[in-house]
């Protein structure tokens, strides 16, 4: 049995470098984005690749002018989160790079919640949390391109981070990042919005129903477009 998991373990990285090989974001250079290109990278389950984030891809279409947004097509309704947050942590490295060499002058968003937003942190960052498969960071010349890097209720999580937002300060997520100085070259560009009453980034206070982790795009959408708009000016 432990012989049959290692080795379905070893398909499954094998499996996500295919997908993270054969999947990219080729741009024609009449379709580069003046504004802002934001990737979003909705939670877990069915449905299509924007869900409840469609109202924050509405906002920046509609607010920063010459956008343009994507419902990152990662494997969101996946059994295995692992393999999903791996394989689409590579995935979404692989948009970014394809993005900028088919764009060099466009500025980027990566936007992620829940299970979109491990993935998202993972995809910056790299891994340091246990039990995660390991993903190496963006490289850091790619921090004055992308210019945003936002993650709703990340199970990641680590309190005292200066790029935290929300208001849950000394929980933690269920895969505390063990190392978030992997995260400083991207520090300027990066929110993190986890509050109290979300299990999943601020265990183990306030359990609450978990409603906290239902609530961040009513309460902090808005936010995150002014956010990406003062990016864009400075």
């Amino acid at each position: 049995m432990v012989g049959r998991k290692f080795f379905g373990a070893l398909f499954s990285i094998a499996l996500a470098g295919l997908i993270q090989g054969t999947q990219s974001q080729d741009v024609a250079s009449k379709d580069c984005a003046t504004g802002v290109h934001a990737i979003i990278s909705r939670g877990q389950g069915a449905g299509d690749d924007l869900n409840v984030m469609e109202a924050l891809s509405d906002k920046i279409l509609d607010q920063i002018p010459g956008s343009t947004t994507l419902g990152f097509p990662f494997d969101h309704d996946a059994e295995d989160k692992f393999t999903a947050v791996h394989s689409g942590a590579l995935m979404l490295q692989n948009y970014v790079e394809k993005y900028v060499k088919g764009c060099p002058k466009s500025k980027m968003a990566l936007i992620g919640y829940s299970l979109g937003a491990v993935l998202t942190m993972e995809a910056v960052c790299g891994t340091s949390s246990l039990l995660l498969i390991p993903v190496p960071p963006l490289d850091p010349s790619y921090n004055t391109t992308v210019i945003a890097n936002v993650v709703y209720g990340d199970e990641t999580f680590v309190p005292f981070q200066p790029w935290n937002t929300g208001n849950c300060t000394v929980g933690a997520g269920i895969f505390p990042r063990l190392n978030p100085s992997t995260c400083e070259p991207f520090e300027s560009s990066l929110h993190s919005y986890c509050d109290y009453g979300d299990n999943q980034c601020c265990s183990p206070l306030p359990m609450d129903d978990n409603h906290a982790h239902h609530t961040y795009m009513k309460k902090y959408d808005q936010d995150v477009v002014d956010f990406i708009k003062e990016r864009l000016r400075s």
